[in-house]
């Protein structure tokens, strides 16, 4: 898969203190395809323009993690009209660097917060470990 990126983009990211301890994790990842079919200049039956956006609740015993980023994308070479054109690792490999931008922030954020090292956040799937 052929994929031309634009800048990932962070919508929110909050950092709280837990004042909730039954707070739960939550990871939505969102594929939505983007209608090209009106611009004359965007070979849209070669090409694909997706939508990817990761929203997130990551709780830990002191503190909740909150936020969405996304980033949009082109797939060339491919039409992709519904997110169900695309397998799983397809979906890994597009979302990569959204996990990536949540990483670095949640490393950089709590090290300066709880003013010891950072959390190394790792999204990687098990079956690549």
């Amino acid at each position: 898969m052929n994929i031309v990126r634009q800048p990932e983009f962070v919508e929110a990211f909050h950092y709280d203190m837990n004042q909730n301890t039954k707070a739960e994790n939550e990871i939505r990842v969102e594929v939505n395809p983007i209608d090209m079919s009106g611009q004359p200049d965007f070979p849209a039956d070669k090409n694909s323009v997706l939508g990817i956006r990761v929203v997130f609740k990551i709780a830990f015993e002191e503190f909740v993690l909150t936020g969405a980023v996304r980033q949009l994308v082109t797939v060339t070479d491919r039409t992709i009209e519904a997110n169900t054109d695309l397998s799983q690792e397809e979906v890994n490999e597009l979302v990569r660097p959204l996990f990536s931008i949540i990483e670095r922030l949640t490393y950089e954020v709590t090290e300066i917060a709880l003013d010891r090292p950072g959390l190394k956040l790792n999204f990687e799937s098990e079956s690549k470990q």
